[in-house]
């Protein structure tokens, strides 16, 4: 009877240092995962940063572009007209089109930038929420004890993956066809001018 009870505590203290190992070390993967989810957040963060700062230089490069078409054309529509055998009026008409045009083009590229930039934006926030999830639900896989226990957490995982790839996605998609509705109506606008 004394060997059984002795038994018992050996096996409740196994049980009871196997227990703290797994908390040690769900502790430790869920200080990991809190140092990875920082870098993510870091790293979206310079991410974003780099595309809004692109977008600023391609939008300035259009605008430079535009101004430096205008001057040009400006400059020019009355030789630019004697070339076509156009009088002073139409090249200036022709003049103030291909402004227009270029002045178009540039206001769609720009609201693509931005859109561009929000997507990206969007695609590393889910990058990030994702990773912080996996290592909560990382710990709970430390937790389980029984099969069943880790079947039901990694059955939530994949469930709760999925839910969040798919809603990211639709935000995504929705960004994408703003942005291409925005751009659309620009060109449609001056189209009718």
């Amino acid at each position: 009877m004394a060997d059984t009870r002795h038994e018992n505590k050996s096996n409740q203290k196994a049980d009871e240092s196997f227990r703290q190992v797994g908390e040690e070390a769900a502790e430790q993967t869920r200080r990991i995962g809190l140092t990875a989810a920082k870098a993510g957040e870091d790293l979206s963060r310079v991410s974003a940063d780099f595309l809004h700062q692109n977008a600023e230089m391609l939008q300035n490069s259009w605008r430079f572009g535009v101004e430096a078409v205008t001057e040009a054309m400006n400059r020019s529509s009355d030789h630019f007209g004697r070339t076509f055998g156009w009088n002073a009026d139409e090249a200036q008409r022709a003049t103030e089109r291909s402004v227009r045009n270029t002045q178009t083009v540039m206001e769609s590229a720009t609201a693509v930038s931005k859109g561009a930039n929000d997507i990206s934006r969007e695609y590393f926030q889910f990058t990030r929420l994702q990773m912080e999830k996996n290592m909560d639900r990382l710990i709970e896989l430390w937790r389980c004890r029984t099969p069943h226990e880790l079947a039901a957490v990694q059955s939530d995982l994949i469930r709760d993956t999925m839910t969040e790839v798919l809603e990211s996605g639709r935000r995504m998609a929705d960004m994408s066809l703003k942005v291409a509705d925005e751009a659309g109506k620009r060109i449609a606008m001056q189209r009718a001018a």
